[in-house]
């Protein structure tokens, strides 16, 4: 799961910040008996790998955000929220995903502009030299702010971290439970960037990633309050086909589906991104496959795109708001 600064501001400004925020965190266990695999702590917002045995996921990150907001607050004599909102969480099937997912939280320090990681937008087929390889693993090994000094063996995990469940993961793939191992192939990975995002194309529904089987025996069980987590409501509600919401826009822009997926800057395939993202539980690898074989990069794009443009193009901001009229989705 994350959870950002609100307007993406800092919300750790120094040390007493992470420190606080830690504290904090390493009394979800007792308090709330939360399992807590993996975390890091950025500037501008923080990721956790968490179990809830109780399903109190909610509760838990509620008291946690607020406690912390309370004390920023308070220490630098500021008022309002300090979070962008709800927390963002993806749900994932332990098994195949809980050792990507540890890797990919423990590799943020490193996904940086300066290092040349995701936010740099660089040439991902550009092999980085022996300098930026070395200042990946220092800044790796160096950072103090996540949870990956526990698994790498140089420092023991305080009795609130639960490292082991990862490390038999390890030991299932035939790799050995080490501390060693874990750490060569996460050092590796950052070096050469790989940065372990994969996952994230095979999200559905905003929530759930694992097999078929897994995603749909999650949709009969999830309960909770559906107004924390968008996905959760979707995946409850079911899923539009992209055949539904090709069927909506053409039917809107007046002119078949062939012709206006063809067509340039009609913005109707953008819509139907923006849609099927949001109200379908179609990845985005599924929905380039389906918009006539897109990479998955450019799907993404053009949905933040469309997102952005509601902002201020009020007459598209009608057409969509239409559309979900005619599929019967709420925004």
């Amino acid at each position: 799961m994350v959870n950002r600064g609100i307007e993406r501001r800092v919300i750790f400004r120094g040390v007493s910040g992470y420190e606080h925020f830690i504290e904090l965190l390493a009394k979800l266990p007792q308090r709330f008996g939360v399992r807590v695999h993996g975390y890091v702590l950025m500037p501008n917002h923080y990721h956790l790998q968490v179990e809830t045995p109780r399903a109190n996921l909610s509760r838990a990150m509620q008291w946690l955000n607020v406690s912390y907001s309370i004390w920023y607050n308070r220490k630098y004599q500021r008022v309002g929220p300090l979070f962008q909102g709800r927390f963002k969480a993806v749900l994932h099937d332990w098994s195949s995903h809980g050792l990507v997912i540890n890797k990919y939280i423990h590799l943020n320090p490193v996904r940086v502009r300066r290092l040349g990681g995701h936010e740099g937008r660089g040439d991902p087929d550009q092999q980085p030299g022996r300098k930026l390889k070395a200042a990946r693993v220092d800044v790796l090994r160096a950072y103090r702010w996540s949870s990956y000094r526990y698994y790498s063996g140089k420092q023991k995990a305080p009795g609130w971290m639960t490292t082991g469940t990862i490390l038999e993961l390890q030991n299932q793939r035939g790799r050995g439970m080490h501390a060693a191992v874990y750490r060569r192939e996460l050092e590796e990975a950052a070096a050469v960037g790989l940065w372990e995002a994969d996952w994230k194309t095979d999200v559905k529904a905003m929530l759930l990633l694992g097999s078929e089987k897994f995603v749909d025996r999650m949709k009969g069980l999830l309960g909770g309050d559906r107004r924390e987590q968008t996905g959760l409501r979707k995946a409850s509600q079911g899923s539009l086909s992209w055949e539904k919401i090709t069927a909506a826009v053409s039917q809107l822009w007046g002119e078949d589906w062939k012709t206006l997926r063809a067509g340039y800057g009609n913005g109707a395939l953008s819509a139907a991104l923006y849609l099927g993202h949001n109200y379908s539980d179609r990845s985005l690898r599924e929905l380039g496959e389906l918009a006539g074989g897109m990479q998955y990069p450019a799907v993404a794009m053009a949905v933040r795109r469309l997102a952005k443009r509601l902002e201020t193009d009020a007459t598209l901001a009608k057409k969509i708001k239409r559309l979900r009229e005619v599929l019967l989705v709420k925004a």
